[in-house]
Formats: structure tokens, sequence, C-alpha cells
């Protein structure tokens, strides 16, 4: 089915996410690259809630625009409290909320329209859900460049499946 295949790819990355996590340093969690970029700590607490957050607006449009932001600056602001040692607790909650609302969703309600609340772009569900996918996989990808740029020993193995470099035999 065609939305399993959605909730597998967004769980995929989190799951990598958790792997990533492994590797950080927690001393280097208030590191940002720039002074107009997120720390690690940020990143990992928007990690905690987009995917969920984003894809349960979707499959519910039933709210307004308006209703939409405030629920995104809600969790955003709940997402803050989240402590570094949290975080993989925190991405199992994210997993579980992603099971739960796209277990009320059939391969036909991907045709069906909905709205971005931010852009108040008009599409199906399934490229809003796809939009999900991609967002997990940049915020993954960015997560994997700050534990590199901090010095973590990954590569892209790490990045892309969530398995450390296999060692070379002499």
């Amino acid at each position: 089915m065609i939305k399993d295949s959605l909730l597998k790819s967004c769980l995929l990355d989190l799951n990598i996410c958790q792997h990533l996590f492994t590797k950080l340093d927690p001393a280097l969690s208030e590191w940002r690259p720039r002074d107009n970029m997120r720390t690690t700590l940020e990143l990992m607490q928007y990690l905690t809630f987009i995917g969920g957050t984003m894809t349960n607006h979707f499959v519910h449009t039933s709210e307004d625009r308006e209703q939409a932001r405030n629920r995104y600056r809600e969790q955003s602001k709940a997402s803050k409290e989240m402590k570094f040692d949290e975080f993989p607790a925190r991405i199992e909650r994210e997993k579980e909320h992603l099971h739960s609302i796209y277990d009320s969703i059939t391969d036909h309600d991907l045709t069906r329209p909905t709205y971005h609340p931010f852009s108040g772009d008009e599409t199906t569900l399934f490229e809003a859900l796809h939009t999900v996918s991609k967002y997990l996989c940049a915020y993954r990808h960015q997560l994997f460049l700050y534990a590199k740029m901090c010095g973590a020993e990954i590569n892209t193995r790490n990045n892309w499946y969530g398995l450390d470099p296999v060692k070379a035999t002499a």
C-alpha cells in the first residue's frame, strides 16, 4: 500500500535520527554552525514534533488555518522543554504518533485535497504526506551534518542507513 510506503519512509528517518543521537556529544548540544541557525538541541527538539504535527494537520484538514498555525506553535513551544538525553524516547513517541495517524488513512484518502497551513497551497493528501517525508529526510541530514561538524566519526552509511561504517580489514 502506498500509505505504508510513506509511513515507512518517515519511520526510517526517525530511526536514523535515533542512531545519529548516539554519535552526538551532549557537551556540544548548544553548538550551532552560525548565529542564525538552530543549535543541535533545537534541531533535535524540532524533529520530535514536526512529522506528527504536520501529518496530523494534513490528514485532519477540518481545522481552519489559524487553528493549524496555533497547534504548530503549541507543539513547538512544548518541544523546547525536552532535554538532550530525552531525545530517543521523544522520537519513539513521535513514531507512535505517526503510526496512529496513518492507521486512519486509506489509500483512497491519498487523492483527496488538503492544504499547507503556512503557504496555503492546495494539494493532495499524498503530496502533502510526501512533503512530510521530505522534511524528515532534510532535518535528519542536517542532524548528520551537525554531528559530523562536531567531530563525530561517521559517514554516509550512518546518514542513509543508520549503521556504523564497516571496519576495513587488513
